[in-house]
């Protein structure tokens, strides 16, 4: 058993005996509640915009506002992306907002060109009109084991990234 402590930007944050496992998948734990992990979003934020100036975080999202997506929407959104939101709103290049993810997933429930869009909930873009989402399924509701783009040119849907942060983290590195 490992009895070390994490620091991050030089706060002691807690004991933890799973150590390992934390530096394995090289995450940036906030804190830690029996098996549940809190990303911290600032951290891996901090690490991007150092190398991306056109990364620009907006101020947190409130309960309210997740609240809201969540009503419109009709499904509960993931922990992570939830943390995300909590920790900024959007970060004005991949990650929606709160308001662009309600606009975002209601409109493209409507197309009617392409299958429908309601397996997916989108939280972010590339630009160029493709989305990328969260599946949704009948019996789990929306799962964040994995991201899928839709492609709009195609109306394919691709997996890209095994959860949110390996989704920013890849798409900010050029890997996807």
């Amino acid at each position: 058993m490992v009895n070390e402590k994490l620091i991050n930007d030089n706060r002691e944050i807690k004991q933890f005996d799973k150590f390992e496992f934390i530096e394995q998948c090289k995450c940036k734990v906030i804190d830690i509640k029996g098996d549940s992990y809190m990303m911290d979003w600032h951290v891996i934020y901090r690490e991007l915009t150092s190398k991306h100036n056109y990364i620009k975080p907006n101020p947190p999202a409130t309960e309210k506002q997740i609240s809201d997506v969540e009503k419109s929407l009709g499904c509960k959104l993931p922990n992570d992306l939830k943390e995300l939101l909590l920790d900024m709103n959007g970060d004005n290049w991949l990650i929606f907002s709160t308001e662009q993810i309600t606009e975002t997933n209601l409109s493209a429930r409507k197309l009617d060109c392409f299958m429908p869009l309601d397996c997916l909930l989108f939280f972010g873009g590339n630009g160029c009109g493709d989305y990328y989402g969260y599946p949704i399924t009948s019996q789990d509701g929306v799962r964040n084991d994995n991201v899928f783009m839709w492609d709009h040119e195609y109306d394919n849907r691709i997996w890209k990234a095994n959860n949110l942060e390996d989704a920013i983290k890849k798409y900010y590195n050029d890997e996807i």
